[in-house]
């Protein structure tokens, strides 16, 4: 999982001290000077990780103290949870939880929705959200689609109904999650398992939209309990599977 300059494999390593807990929160860590002299780099280097660290939310510098890690799970941002991603093989509890937050967090989303669109029936339009699930319905009929161009146009269909009913901020914390779903294939793979089933959900999730029958959505999101666990286990099983 190292990636390309030594910044980021530095910073990588660095990271995942945090974030597996060997450097806890409210440590101090140790100078530049013996930062560089562990993982034989130049104090340039250093410096240039430690800036990343603190824009990605895991440390941060205090005058007179030095370099402070920070509680990543409590006040971390996206970016600190889309670093948390890039370690889901060798923390795969860590990544399970993650994704079990996630799909609630969008069913949440999902059923907020739902009650604008049937507080105030007629004034937004499905008709963006209709042509994005028909452009799914043709990835999915290709039969060899991937799961990352299902997930892309799943979030079509989210950015369009975003759209229709005037969430912008919701649109930027769609495109956030998605974001953080994809960064890893294993849990691509376990989310979009069966396509079909995906395209059946969003169909007629919005035909309940179409026909404002607020039962038939209630009942489409109540389904999404079983499948979301049956997702998780998924995702365990895949990430526990591969080799370290």
């Amino acid at each position: 999982m190292a990636r390309g300059t030594m910044v980021d494999q530095v910073a990588d390593r660095v990271a995942f001290q945090i974030a597996s807990g060997q450097v806890r929160a409210g440590e101090t860590l140790p100078s530049i000077r013996r930062l560089a002299a562990e993982h034989d780099v130049n104090p340039s280097t250093v410096q240039q990780v430690l800036s990343r660290l603190h824009a990605a939310g895991f440390v941060e510098p205090r005058h007179g103290l030095g370099v402070v890690v920070r509680d990543v799970r409590a006040d971390g941002g996206i970016e600190t949870w889309r670093y948390l991603f890039r370690f889901s093989r060798r923390l795969p509890d860590l990544a399970v939880r993650s994704v079990q937050e996630l799909l609630e967090m969008l069913q949440v989303f999902y059923a907020a929705t739902l009650a604008k669109i049937m507080a105030d029936q007629g004034a937004h339009d499905a008709a963006p959200a209709r042509r994005a699930w028909r452009q799914l319905e043709l990835l999915v009929g290709e039969g060899d689609t991937t799961p990352a161009r299902v997930h892309q146009g799943v979030m079509q269909i989210l950015r369009s109904a975003s759209a229709a009913t005037g969430a912008g901020i919701g649109i930027g914390l769609i495109n956030s999650l998605g974001g953080l779903l994809a960064e890893v294939p294993e849990v691509l793979e376990a989310v979009y398992a069966d396509p079909g089933a995906h395209l059946w959900w969003w169909g007629e999730l919005i035909t309940a939209w179409e026909t404002t029958d607020e039962a038939l959505g209630r009942q489409l999101i109540a389904l999404l309990d079983d499948w979301h666990a049956e997702t998780v286990d998924r995702v365990r099983a895949l990430l526990t599977a591969q080799p370290v």
